[in-house]
């Protein structure tokens, strides 16, 4: 996500018994900030056929702040009232902040919003609670494929967000879009020190290319060639999957913390040699404390591993980088010479409540997105969208560089945290961050560490829910 979107376990019990609490964790924002454009209302009726009756009624969808632009909504709305003589659609934009308390009540209410947006992680709480009406029947008209195995060829959306659409085998939740990280650097400083970006498809050679930076910008205080920082478990993840690691298996309904397996540990060994390599990133904060990009803005930073929308932070009006023409994007090299990281891939997903009495019309609504114009609307956002197809065929265009490069990140591989509502109790008070604070300062060994952080994880993913 992108930031990980999660909520607390309490939730789950909230929805079935009808009442919300009365604290939230504040979710936050996406990966990727939608771009200006817009898409211009249809002129003509779309080719599908409704499926619902054409009684005249109200579809209520409630859609994230900086989900869709303006332009965007007005052309679904407007197909979806052709299709359906007489119908309206009551469109409310929500905030992040608070919109765990918000969903729960409203879902567990008679009279809930008839379509609502979730973060990916999100959503398993929601679907493990019943809130959601079972989509899986209708896979095949969201043009989802036959398969809800995220591994599958007879599957259509982009793996990661159909694993988090999907809970117990059955499709609960339809993929929206998804935004990843990639590699944001200094065109200028590379330049200058004599380096090609495209020559940068390794490890070895990212961080050959860091130690350069460094050398050539010594003068400048607090310099990074590559900024790493200490608990930025996002980009450790990657590195984990880049080795063929895990961070959990379920064999059997039990789960499994493999942090400390081969695998993971050389991820592991990955992101100390990054970090190693010349950061000032503190060992015991984020990636957002301090935000890379106001380092990158600032002209203390070379080269980091951020968000899509980053990119926009990262240039100013005042401080050094003030130009997009000084700013490159490619994707992350993998440890194997000519091959990317797999992503973490964030984004949202779209439900239909459990007790919606508009459900077919709800339905309608969600087919638009997965139609070629739908997956347009999508792409003029700035977002990867949910069907595989589109996303390995976004057009080369200044407009759509940096999704192209997202895109093709992700249909090479991506991966998404275990897909279980206590998965949030982990990420509330993270095992992972501390693991790395304690390797990086010398406090424990990568082996020591990744034994302690698993056992906190196996703990908590093994609880009575």
């Amino acid at each position: 996500m992108i930031k990980s979107r999660f909520i607390p376990l309490a939730f789950a019990a909230l929805l079935v018994a009808a009442c919300s609490s009365t604290s939230a964790t504040p979710t936050a924002a996406p990966t990727a900030a939608p771009t200006d454009a817009g898409t211009a209302a249809p002129t003509t009726a779309p080719t599908a056929a409704p499926t619902a009756t054409p009684t005249p009624g109200t579809l209520t969808v409630w859609l994230m702040n900086g989900s869709l632009n303006d332009n965007s909504v007005v052309q679904l709305d407007t197909e979806f009232q052709i299709a359906h003589p007489g119908w309206k659609v009551n469109y409310q934009v929500q905030q992040w902040n608070g919109i765990v308390d918000k969903l729960t009540t409203a879902l567990a209410s008679n009279n809930p919003p008839d379509v609502v947006e979730m973060g990916n992680t999100q959503a398993i709480t929601f679907e493990a609670a019943g809130a959601l009406m079972d989509l899986t029947s209708s896979r095949g008209a969201l043009n989802g494929g036959t398969s809800n195995d995220s591994a599958s060829t007879d599957q259509g959306f982009m793996a990661s967000l159909n694993s988090a659409s999907v809970y117990n085998s059955k499709l609960f939740a339809m993929p929206f879009y998804a935004g990843d990280r990639v590699l944001i650097y200094r065109k200028d400083l590379l330049t200058a020190a004599g380096v090609d970006p495209t020559t940068i498809t390794s490890k070895d050679k990212l961080i050959a290319t860091a130690k350069t930076l460094q050398t050539k910008n010594a003068s400048v205080k607090d310099f990074s060639g590559l900024y790493v920082a200490g608990q930025n478990w996002y980009s450790l993840l990657q590195m984990i999957w880049d080795r063929g690691g895990s961070l959990a298996t379920n064999t059997n309904g039990t789960w499994s913390a493999q942090l400390e397996s081969p695998e993971s540990m050389a991820g592991i060994q990955d992101y100390v040699d990054y970090y190693k390599a010349g950061s000032t990133g503190p060992t015991n904060n984020d990636e957002m404390n301090p935000p890379e990009y106001t380092l990158f803005q600032q002209g203390k930073v070379g080269m980091f591993v951020g968000n899509g929308w980053e990119i926009s932070s990262a240039i100013g009006t005042k401080g050094v980088v003030t130009s997009a023409d000084q700013v490159g994007v490619m994707a992350i090299p993998s440890v194997t010479d000519g091959k990317t990281q797999p992503v973490f891939l964030g984004g949202s997903v779209l439900g239909i409540a459990a007790k919606s009495k508009n459900q077919a019309q709800a339905l309608d609504w969600l087919k638009q997105l997965t139609t070629p114009d739908g997956q347009q609307i999508l792409i003029s956002n700035g977002w990867i969208p949910n069907l595989k197809s589109a996303a390995s065929n976004i057009p080369s265009t200044p407009d759509t560089a940096i999704l192209k490069v997202q895109a093709t990140e992700a249909a090479a591989g991506s991966g998404f945290t275990p897909n279980d509502p206590r998965w949030a109790g982990v990420e509330a008070n993270n095992p992972i961050k501390t693991m790395l604070t304690k390797i990086l300062t010398g406090q424990s060994s990568i082996a020591n560490a990744a034994k302690e952080a698993d056992a906190k994880i196996n703990a908590i993913l093994n609880a009575a829910q």
